[in-house]
C-alpha cells in the first residue's frame, strides 16, 4: 500500500509528465496548424489568462471545501479536456479548447503544492523539495519518449500523453488524504485574498516573480521553435527537455540544505543570476548540442528558484490561507507573467527577431530584477520558511 508521501510523489510525477508532454511543444504544434506569431501568442496566453482570473478564487475554494476534492475534479476534467485538441479546428476552436483545458489544468500544481505543504507539516522528516523532485523525474522521463513519438507520428501525440498521465493521477488522488484547517477559521474567499495581499514583502516578492516570469516564458513556450532555429530535430528537442528534468533532480533534493546554508534571500539572488546567464548563453550558441549543455543551469535557475518562491510565500501567509497563497503565486508566475511574456515574444517574433535574440533581451530584464531584489527584498529564514 502506498504511503501518503509516495502518493504525492506519484502525483507530481504524473502531473509533470503531462506538462512536459504538451507545454514545450504547444507553440510548435500551433505553428504547424498555420497560426501566425500573434495568433500563437493569443492561444498560449489563454492558459495564463485563466490562471490569473480563476486560480486565486479556486485556491480560496479549496481552502474552504477541501483540497483533495478540488484535486480529484481537476485531474479528471483536465484529462478529458486535453482530448479536445485531437479534433480538427481553427484558431477560435483552439482558443475554446485551451480555455476548457486551462480551467482545470491550472489548478493541479498549486493544489498539489498545498497538499505537500500540509503533509510536510504533519511529517517534519519530509520537506517540499524532496517530494517535488518526483515532478522533475516525470519531466525528464517524458521528454525523450514524447520527442520520439512526435518524430514517428506528429505533434498531436502530446495531447494523448497528457490525457493518459492525468487519468492515472485522478485514480491516485481518490485515495489521498485531505489537508485542511477547521472551517470556522476560514474567511470568505474575498477576505482571504485581501488579507494575503496586504503583506508588503509578499507584494515585493510577487512583483519580482512577475518580471522573472516575463523573461522566462520564452524558455517554457518557445523552446521547441528556438531549438529548430539552430538545427535541432524533434528528437533533439526531446533530449533537451529530458535533460532539463534530470538537472532539476539534485536541486530539488538538496534545496532545503542549500537554503538553510545560504539563506533564502541569497539563494534567490543566486537563482536569478543563473537565469540571467542561461538566457544570455541561449542567445550566443548556434548548435543543438551546446544548447542542451546550457540546461545544466536549469536546476538552479528554475528548481531552486521555485522552491524559494513556494517556501517564501508559505512563510508569509497564515496556515489557513495556504492554498490561497500558493494560488496567488501561480497566478502571478503562470498567469500574469506568462501573458505578458507570450505577447512580448510573439510580437518580437513577428518582427523577424529570432528566439535567440529575444533570449538576450530577456536576460537583460532578469539582470535588472536581480539588482532590484538585492536592494528591496528582505527574506530571512523565518521559523516556517524552509520545511
Amino acid at each position: 500500500m502506498l504511503t501518503q508521501a509516495n502518493k504525492v510523489r506519484a502525483l507530481y510525477f504524473l502531473v509533470f509528465s503531462c506538462t512536459a508532454s504538451w507545454l514545450p511543444i504547444f507553440a510548435d504544434h500551433l505553428k504547424t496548424q498555420g497560426l501566425t506569431g500573434i495568433e500563437i501568442s493569443l492561444v498560449l496566453s489563454t492558459t495564463p489568462v485563466m490562471m490569473l482570473l480563476i486560480q486565486p478564487w479556486y485556491g480560496a475554494l479549496a481552502d474552504k471545501i477541501g483540497i483533495r476534492k478540488c484535486l480529484i475534479a481537476s485531474t479528471l476534467f483536465a484529462a478529458l479536456s486535453f482530448l479536445l485538441f485531437l479534433l480538427q479546428g481553427e484558431f477560435l476552436f483552439l482558443i475554446g479548447a485551451t480555455i476548457a483545458m486551462s480551467v482545470f489544468y491550472n489548478a493541479l500544481q498549486p493544489l498539489l503544492d498545498s497538499v505537500t505543504l500540509g503533509l510536510v507539516q504533519e511529517q517534519p522528516n519530509l520537506n517540499y523539495g524532496s517530494l517535488r523532485l518526483a515532478g522533475a523525474a516525470g519531466w525528464a522521463s517524458t521528454g525523450i519518449i514524447v520527442g520520439y513519438f512526435i518524430t514517428s507520428i506528429n505533434t498531436s501525440v502530446i495531447f494523448i500523453a497528457s490525457s493518459l498521465s492525468l487519468f492515472l493521477a485522478f485514480f491516485i488522488s481518490l485515495s489521498l488524504n485531505d489537508f485542511r484547517v477547521d472551517s470556522n477559521s476560514i474567511a470568505p474567499e474575498k477576505q482571504n485574498l485581501q488579507a494575503v495581499l496586504k503583506n508588503k514583502m509578499l507584494l515585493y516578492l510577487l512583483t519580482a516573480v512577475l518580471l522573472v516570469s516575463i523573461g522566462a516564458t520564452t524558455i517554457w513556450n518557445f523552446y521547441s521553435i528556438y531549438m529548430k532555429e539552430i538545427g535541432a530535430s524533434p528528437t533533439w528537442v526531446g533530449y533537451g527537455l529530458s535533460f532539463q528534468g534530470l538537472c532539476e533532480l539534485p536541486l530539488f533534493f538538496l534545496s532545503a540544505v542549500i537554503i538553510n546554508r545560504l539563506g533564502i534571500k541569497t539563494t534567490l539572488l543566486v537563482t536569478l543570476a543563473a537565469t540571467t546567464l542561461r538566457l544570455f548563453l541561449y542567445s550566443w550558441v548556434n548548435n543543438p548540442q551546446w544548447a542542451i549543455a546550457i540546461e545544466l543551469l536549469h536546476g538552479i535557475s528554475w528548481s531552486l528558484f521555485w522552491v524559494v518562491c513556494v517556501e517564501s510565500v508559505n512563510s508569509l501567509v497564515p496556515q489557513q490561507w495556504r492554498a490561497t497563497g500558493q494560488s496567488v503565486l501561480y497566478a502571478v508566475y503562470f498567469g500574469a507573467g506568462q501573458i505578458a511574456g507570450n505577447f512580448w515574444t510573439g510580437w518580437l517574433y513577428d518582427q523577424q527577431i529570432s528566439i535567440g535574440r529575444i533570449f538576450m533581451l530577456n536576460g537583460i530584464l532578469v539582470a535588472v530584477v536581480a539588482a532590484l531584489c538585492a536592494v528591496f527584498i528582505r527574506l530571512g529564514n523565518q521559523p516556517n520558511s524552509v520545511s
